[in-house]
């Protein structure tokens, strides 16, 4: 089977005829896409509550997994800008289980003391861009809704004034900002250069995706997205040709996701659907642990780790066990009724909490540590984790306090080395596949004209088939 397809691609650029591969190379700089098929809808989930847009909902989706978040905004009666989705009486309020009082439109005091469904935390825009400050690897998507000028600049100035009054301009690289039309770029390029922007077509009422995917390519916005409504085979091939990534909104069941993904849709706008459920609709979850080696002597050890905001984290009980098993004294001990994790340079006990409460289920739900930590009585300020349930520290800040960078150093010479002999094999193995495909390609040249014209037929009937194969060899 791949011969034959691998034949049809040979053929068809000998004929010139252009085919657009699942993993095109895009025309815009995206790197929120990367590894983020799912972007969390106004914030995302808490204990089954949606489009909340709350603080919980926020570290909710972080703890989940989501890197990719979309939000609302709109302003209060005091001209404060809050993540809200409206203020009408049939939209948000009921949506949030909140009794209208009054007038509708909410003074800045009003919303910070109105609970979102009796128990979360509404957030004004300052507050969600300090979360953003938090978790350092959140991108954010911007829903202003707002459509004239004046209203989408203050908008979008108040968002950059925001970014700067509390030392954070840096959070301005991670926002996305969603624009209505081709002239809504442009005002808020005044305000602001955003390296990265989406085109949502919702308040579109008629579409032409020939000019919008030119319209996005020149202007350097890789993604579009659109309701299931608009989603065509014909909208994606027009998108697609530009280089131009399609998101579809707002998706919450898995088979609908699936059948998206098989048209060429790189991802969804979702309330329900988990980063750690991916693999049900035939993508994986691009945050894993991997499984650290560590040489020491002639015995080797393996420790397991995550990459958490780019600063690589270890479990606390592999490092004590393998500290043990070396003979040298360290000990880890939580005490969950006092909230301390203590560590000590003396003896080998480990406890860490009740291994019944460990996940194995590996869906990698990553929370924040609230606990005072302390080495040899000396408090430890840097930042754990518990990955499903087991406790994770920062490998220097561990390597540090037990003298064993060097022990580390060396394991990461030995992991680049292998990195980089697993990288040529790849590289030679790709450079026999063209080859492969180059010779292949000879041969159809030479071939009759008959065959060639039924080659053409092949490449008209399988071109959705030929899409993964035609990306590993091009």
């Amino acid at each position: 089977m791949k011969k034959q397809r691998l034949s049809a691609v040979a053929v068809a650029a000998m004929l010139g005829v252009m085919l657009f591969p699942s993993s095109t190379v895009f025309a815009a700089e995206n790197s929120w896409t990367e590894g983020n098929p799912l972007i969390a809808h106004a914030l995302g989930e808490y204990e089954g509550k949606i489009e909340t847009n709350s603080k919980e909902a926020f570290i909710s989706s972080w703890e989940s997994g989501y890197r990719v978040m979309e939000a609302d905004f709109v302003y209060t009666s005091d001209n404060t800008l809050v993540v809200r989705h409206d203020f009408e009486s049939g939209g948000s309020y009921y949506r949030l289980e909140i009794k209208p009082k009054g007038n509708l439109v909410m003074d800045s005091k009003t919303f910070k003391d109105t609970k979102i469904v009796y128990e979360q935390t509404p957030l004004t825009a300052a507050e969600l861009l300090q979360l953003m400050d938090e978790y350092k690897d959140v991108y954010l998507v911007t829903d202003t809704k707002n459509t004239d000028k004046v209203t989408v600049q203050r908008q979008f100035r108040d968002l950059k004034k925001l970014a700067q009054n509390l030392g954070t301009p840096e959070v301005l690289d991670r926002i996305i900002p969603q624009i209505y039309s081709e002239e809504m770029l442009g005002w808020i390029k005044e305000i602001h250069q955003f390296p990265q922007w989406i085109y949502t077509l919702y308040q579109q009422p008629n579409v032409d995706y020939q000019r919008i995917a030119k319209f996005c390519a020149e202007n350097n916005v890789g993604v579009v997205t659109m309701s299931t409504s608009r989603v065509t085979n014909a909208a994606i091939k027009a998108l697609r040709a530009q280089g131009i990534q399609v998101y579809v909104h707002t998706i919450n069941r898995y088979v609908q996701m699936s059948e998206l993904l098989a048209m060429g849709v790189s991802g969804v706008y979702t309330d329900r659907i988990k980063p750690y459920e991916l693999e049900w609709v035939g993508l994986s979850n691009e945050r894993k642990i991997v499984e650290k080696k560590v040489q020491q002597g002639e015995n080797t050890y393996t420790l397991s780790a995550l990459d958490i905001m780019g600063t690589e984290y270890i479990c606390l009980r592999d490092f004590a066990n393998m500290m043990k098993a070396e003979g040298k004294a360290f000990s880890a001990m939580y005490h969950p009724e006092e909230n301390t994790l203590t560590m000590q340079s003396e003896g080998n006990v480990i406890s860490l909490g009740n291994e019944l409460l460990m996940q194995k289920n590996n869906r990698l739900i990553t929370k924040k540590m609230d606990v005072k930590t302390t080495y040899d009585d000396e408090v430890v300020s840097a930042q754990g984790y518990t990955i499903d349930g087991e406790i994770y520290y920062p490998e220097e800040v561990l390597a540090a306090l037990t003298e064993t960078e060097a022990l580390f150093q060396e394991s990461e010479k030995e992991t680049a080395g292998g990195k980089a002999e697993e990288k040529q094999a790849e590289e030679n193995e790709k450079t026999a596949e063209i080859s492969d495909a180059v010779t292949e390609k000879e041969t159809k040249v030479s071939a009759p004209q008959d065959n060639i014209a039924e080659s053409e037929d092949t490449i008209e009937s399988g071109m959705g088939n030929l899409q993964e194969d035609v990306d590993s060899h091009l």
